[in-house]
């Protein structure tokens, strides 16, 4: 039996380390695309740091969906919500790599970002019962 926990444990971690990848090759992609040219441009942070600010995101908004998933709601109303209890963080890390919280295309990478942690978050949950 402790077998099969340690087994859920590591898929579970490959499952957020694979978000937090994913998330953080957005960001940097998202961050190269749609920043405007400047003289000093913004710090680029290292792949160090962007990993641990997208981590925070990544595990406030799995946390908030083990929290707040009743398992009524759709993915995008749940994720709406993780949005919303993240709001700190999500801001901290548009911030981190140089993009404004209220670009709408920043919210909307975003929101597809917390759609896919809210869906691996009760993928996760479904295996491990």
């Amino acid at each position: 039996m402790q077998g099969c926990r340690n087994q859920e444990g590591v898929a579970h971690t490959e499952n957020r380390w694979q978000s937090h990848r994913l998330a953080m090759l957005l960001a940097v992609l998202v961050s190269a695309c749609s920043a405007p040219p400047s003289v000093s441009g913004p710090r680029i942070p290292s792949a160090d740091e962007a990993l641990a600010v997208q981590s925070r995101v990544t595990d406030c908004e799995w946390n908030a969906a083990a929290r707040y998933d009743d398992g009524r709601r759709t993915l995008s109303a749940l994720a709406q919500q993780v949005m919303d209890v993240c709001t700190v963080e999500r801001t901290k890390a548009a911030l981190a790599f140089g993009l404004s919280p209220n670009d709408p295309q920043v919210e909307s990478d975003q929101f597809r970002q917390a759609v896919e942690n809210v869906e691996a978050a009760r993928k996760a949950r479904k295996n491990s019962n």
